[in-house]
Formats: C-alpha cells, structure tokens, sequence
C-alpha cells in the first residue's frame, strides 16, 4: 500500500470517528433534558474548545512516536499593548478564545503577584500554554484537588456550587491588595445554573474585588450567551474590553 493510499485511508477513519463522537455527545446532551438554547450554548462553548482537545491529542501522539510531527516552533509574536487596570475593577474582555484575557492574567502576576484561576479547561493546559503560576480551580463535576509534585494540587470544584466558588475567591482576595482572579467558563457556568444565580455570583465578586483592591478578568464569548445575559454582566462589571 503507498504512503498516499495509507494517509487516505487514515484521514477517513479519523473523520468517520470525529463524526460519531460528535453525534454521541449530541444524543447524550439531549437525553438530560436541557432546553433547545441551553443546547444551543453548550454546542458553541464546546466548538470554541476544539483547539484544545485537537492540541492535547496531537501532544499525546507525539509523545508516543518520540518526535515532534504537529507542533512547531513559532516565532514570538511582537508584544502587545496592555491596557491599564486600576487595582478594584473588574473587566469582561469579549473574545472566543482567552488569549487577551490571559495575556492581561500573566502579566498582573508576574515578578510574583498572586493569582487565582477559576477554569473550565484543565489548569495543567493554561499553564502550559500561558506560561503562568497561580492558585487553580477546575470546573468539573468531580470535586477534590489533584496533587501535582512540587506544587499545590489544582482543586476541583462542581460548576453548581457557586457558594463554594465565591467563598474561594473571597478567601483568596482577603489575603492582600492587588489579587488578580480570572475566569475562564462563564458561560459553562451559565449552562449548569439558572442565569439569575450567576449573575448574583459575579456581583458578590465584583464587591469583594472593590473592598480588597484587586483585579477581576472574565472572558466571554458573547455568541455563546443570550445577548439580555450579556448585558447584564456588562453592566456589573467596571469596564468591558
């Protein structure tokens, strides 16, 4: 069999097993009851994280071979301008991918500030591909923490337990001015809560950011939310980027 004719018949396999793990999840979303926009939500967040999932896979195959074959070296990009925050606010930066978000991140905890990452995606991925230490907090289903050698383990906390997750932060402000927090899946969060619970969670936040000075960062994806939602997350927060 020839190289073209392995390669062909690989790319079809992979495709035929991309479509039906696409449509098993389809059928198990809507099995659980979830309306058709909540669907409809989860869908786009879910698209939005494909690079992800592709780019753990890619890494995990070449592992396996021993060699790079999909990453490549790419030339750093020149700096951008970082907008200026003022310690108490809070910032929604709209985009379908972090980058800006965790840009702004890095930077107000580098040279040892204190941070606090709040995620859907893995922690693990983020400081891979970010570059950034901080405290960890994953959004699953399964709680605990995750030890990891050398270094606090991540904690898993339910996306339902908001409770939980604003008592974390509060703790984490409290510490000392200039605390940076971001979160990464408001929208997931949006899909496991009625969106009147979030928005109460986002505001007790926000007071606690304004009372211990430090810096609030969530980014959004506006398509993936009710553009009414949207809105009154905009208006919570101290300046939208």
């Amino acid at each position: 069999m020839s190289q073209e004719e392995d390669f062909a018949r690989g790319f079809i396999k992979g495709f035929e097993e991309g479509l039906k793990d696409a449509w098993e999840e389809i059928i198990k979303l809507s099995t659980k009851g979830y309306t058709s926009r909540e669907l409809q939500i989860m869908a786009k967040t879910k698209k939005s994280m494909l690079f992800q999932v592709v780019q753990q896979k890619a890494e995990e195959l070449e592992r396996v071979m021993g060699k790079r074959i999909f990453s490549q070296a790419v030339p750093p990009k020149p700096p951008t301008a970082q907008p200026e925050l003022r310690p108490g606010w809070s910032y929604v930066i709209k985009e379908d991918r972090p980058e800006k978000s965790f840009s702004i991140f890095t930077t107000l905890i580098g040279g040892g500030g204190r941070g606090l990452c709040i995620s859907r995606t893995h922690p693990d991925t983020l400081k891979q591909k970010y570059g950034f230490e901080a405290e960890t907090i994953w959004l699953t289903k399964t709680e605990g923490t995750q030890d990891s050698p050398g270094r606090k383990g991540a904690e898993f906390v339910s996306p339902n337990n908001l409770a939980h997750l604003a008592s974390a932060v509060r703790d984490f402000l409290s510490k000392g001015e200039d605390g940076a927090v971001i979160i990464e899946g408001l929208e997931y969060l949006t899909t496991q809560n009625d969106f009147r619970s979030v928005l109460k969670f986002v505001q007790l936040i926000n007071e606690q950011v304004i009372l211990d000075k430090g810096y609030l960062i969530i980014p959004v994806d506006e398509g993936t939310m009710d553009s009414k939602d949207f809105s009154l997350i905009e208006r919570e927060m101290s300046q939208v980027l």
